[in-house]
């Protein structure tokens, strides 16, 4: 019901459009390029200012450009009467940090025309007119955006050229779900434009739109509608507004009302190309065909977004990658000494650790799988000499109470290895099944202590302690996939936290364009982080700061502090002059000279070591 609720408001609209008009009286002059930009916009009657959704924005509302979501070209073709050509082209480049960027080339002319003076033919002349249109959106704050455009315009009659520049401004503002709204301030600084004896002044048009956009009606089909309320400085109020109807997002049909006449225009679309064709009827002239080309390039902002996001999730997994290597080299290089020394036991142990660090490691499965089958031979041999000895008490005792230092030591794993040693030569054995149990549950215990305290660290800002629980979970655990989730995670605010922290150090130190590069990189994945805003606000105050050589010369005492660092500097004593040249930055904290100085005392003392 809300649905056709809204179509009747919209028909509504379009059959009061031409009463208002008509009703308002009219004076005055306008904009030559106040036609338009845009098949499909001027099929839909203009009434694109709270639309706004493809390139023609950067004529309609440049605010809008900062939410389109790819780069596109446009091209227009429009014939007039009595010859007159208007083209346009038109492109914009939407960024994902930096908002929406547009440029539009709008050109209206007609040539033959015949040249008289004291009523005899001179030949014939041209005369066209061309503005280049340079545009900005860019995001605020509260869903608002803002735009603004730069345009310079040249008037050409006959053998007489003109140059101007002017100014437009605009907002747009999501107000609810479908509904958009804007308002475009045209020509707000005017361009003055002067051919021989006479100049005029281009008026000042403001224009409010409110716009719906992809409101879905029916299976396959949503609706675009556009309402523009138009006031040029001397003319009086016009209206613009247009309805579009978009089959599978293939097919569009669009009708509208354009000021003073209806429109109607047809929309093609396959994959990235648009082709539109538009209609305008006139009185008392030809009706006027509007022809249009369209056609999007590169990779849309969203897939953009989403490929940055990707590579700032790996970026922040690498610290935990790094960790995970050298744990494996280390339990690796334990296991390797053990089984040089013929330690198997111990050996098989650390094997099966470094194993729960990188459990595709070939070298490490061999060594294991030989070690199996030495513990087998040796097992084997072993029941052999124990049956024939009657010896086998001892033996079982003496795995016994291995396997209870490995279990009272917290080494689960050795302890299991062992007890599965004993089960091997007496599977009955009650005292192995028993103390099996018992590792069991101190296992199952120890893995549900270190998962709490796991979180606890997190809760508590403690990502460091937070892997490293995770780390033994795996341990115990080894394949948990739960468990690897949480390290990475961990790992991508563990290295957001060093960067902060090399941050600082680099800000104390004075170098602040390095302790910027980090910060920003911090609040790429995190973009709230309240410590990394603040040293970037800190940082961004003292850079602007920044002082000169002169300056430390006008000071006499921090003058003094920074000629005694140089000395000592020259006598190689770098440390001291460092400790000086520290001293100065706390009285000129983005000094040039300071900072240099500093880092190339840093350079020779590397170079001494």
């Amino acid at each position: 019901m809300k649905r056709i609720g809204l179509l009747i408001i919209v028909f509504a609209a379009l059959i009061m459009a031409p009463v208002l008009s008509i009703t308002a009286g009219d004076a005055g002059r306008e904009s030559q390029f106040s036609i338009g930009s845009g098949a499909r916009a001027l099929g839909m009657g203009g009434g694109f200012v709270g639309l706004g959704d493809d390139a023609s924005a950067i004529f309609w509302n440049q605010a809008a450009l900062t939410l389109l979501d790819q780069q596109e070209f446009n091209l227009m073709h429009l014939s007039l009467f009595e010859g007159s050509i208007y083209d346009v082209v038109s492109y914009v480049y939407p960024h994902e940090r930096f908002g929406g960027f547009g440029v539009s080339f709008m050109r209206l002319g007609t040539g033959d025309i015949l040249k008289r003076r004291d009523w005899r033919e001179m030949g014939e002349f041209s005369y066209f007119t061309w503005q280049m249109l340079f545009g900005y959106g860019r995001r605020l704050e509260g869903g608002f955006a803002v735009g603004s455009a730069l345009k310079i315009v040249n008037q050409t009659m006959d053998n007489n050229s003109s140059y101007g520049a002017g100014l437009d401004i605009s907002f747009y503002r999501n107000l609810y779900r479908y509904l958009n709204a804007g308002i475009t301030f045209q020509d707000i600084i005017s361009p003055k434009l002067r051919t021989g004896e006479e100049s005029e002044v281009t008026p000042t048009t403001v224009i409010l739109g409110i716009g719906v956009k992809e409101f879905p009606l029916g299976r396959d089909l949503y609706h675009n509608l556009g309402i523009s309320l138009e006031k040029p400085e001397e003319r009086s109020l016009k209206v613009r507004m247009g309805l579009e109807a978009v089959y599978r997002r293939t097919l569009s049909l669009r009708a509208g009302y354009d000021r003073d006449n209806f429109t109607f225009g047809l929309g093609f679309q396959y994959q990235r190309l648009r082709l539109d064709y538009g209609y305008k009827f006139l009185d008392g002239i030809d009706d006027s065909h509007r022809l249009g080309l369209s056609f999007k390039v590169g990779m849309s902002v969203s897939e953009k977004i989403q490929r940055q996001k990707e590579l700032e999730s790996a970026r922040g997994s690498t610290l935990i990658l790094d960790d995970r290597r050298r744990q494996f080299q280390f339990y690796k290089g334990l296991a390797d000494k053990y089984y040089r020394s013929n330690s198997i036991d111990s050996a098989y142990v650390y094997y099966q650790r470094s194993l729960a660090y990188n459990e595709n490691d070939r070298d490490v499965r061999n060594r294991i799988d030989h070690i199996d089958d030495m513990r087998r031979m040796i097992s084997e041999r072993a029941q052999k000499e124990l049956v024939q000895r009657e010896m086998t008490q001892p033996i079982l005792d003496s795995y016994f109470s291995q396997a209870e230092v490995f279990y009272k030591k917290g080494s689960y794993a050795a302890a299991l290895d062992i007890i599965n040693i004993g089960l091997g030569i007496s599977p009955e054995n009650q005292k192995f099944v028993e103390l099996r149990n018992q590792v069991f549950e101190a296992r199952d215990s120890e893995i549900r202590r270190m998962m709490d305290n796991a979180a606890k660290a997190e809760r508590e800002g403690r990502y460091a302690d937070a892997v490293t629980y995770y780390n033994r979970v795996m341990e115990l655990s080894p394949g948990n996939v739960a468990v690897k989730q949480m390290i990475a995670r961990n790992g991508t605010i563990l290295n957001n936290a060093q960067l902060i922290s090399k941050g600082a150090e680099l800000y104390a130190l004075g170098n602040l364009s390095d302790a910027k590069a980090r910060f920003e990189e911090v609040l790429k994945s995190d973009p709230g982080n309240l410590v990394a805003q603040d040293y970037m606000n800190r940082i961004l105050t003292e850079m602007k700061e920044a002082t000169e050589l002169e300056d430390l010369q006008k000071d006499d005492r921090v003058w003094k502090i920074y000629l005694e660092a140089l000395e000592h500097f020259r006598s190689a004593d770098y440390e001291k002059a460092i400790i000086l040249w520290q001293e100065v930055l706390k009285y000129y904290p983005g000094n040039k000279n300071t900072i240099n100085n500093i880092e190339q005392a840093r350079l020779r003392m590397q170079g001494k070591e």
